[in-house]
């Protein structure tokens, strides 16, 4: 099973959005706090591939596989 984790590093941006190839199943943009971050909604969706890693600048997002 893959658990993804979202940090206080996040700003926001929507680009794990964009590039994911199963982006808006899996994140959103939601305020917490006065600040816009990414929040994982549905993580089932995840293929694993860490695209969302290597686009996210601030280094935002980690992934751990269970298999």
């Amino acid at each position: 099973m893959i658990e993804i984790f979202v940090d206080e590093k996040c700003t926001g941006c929507g680009k794990c959005i964009r590039v994911c190839p199963k982006g808006p199943r899996i994140y959103r943009i939601v305020e917490k706090n006065g600040r816009m971050v990414a929040e994982v909604v549905d993580k089932s969706f995840c293929i694993g591939c860490t695209t969302c890693i290597m686009a996210c600048k601030p280094r935002a997002i980690r992934i751990e596989c269970g298999w």
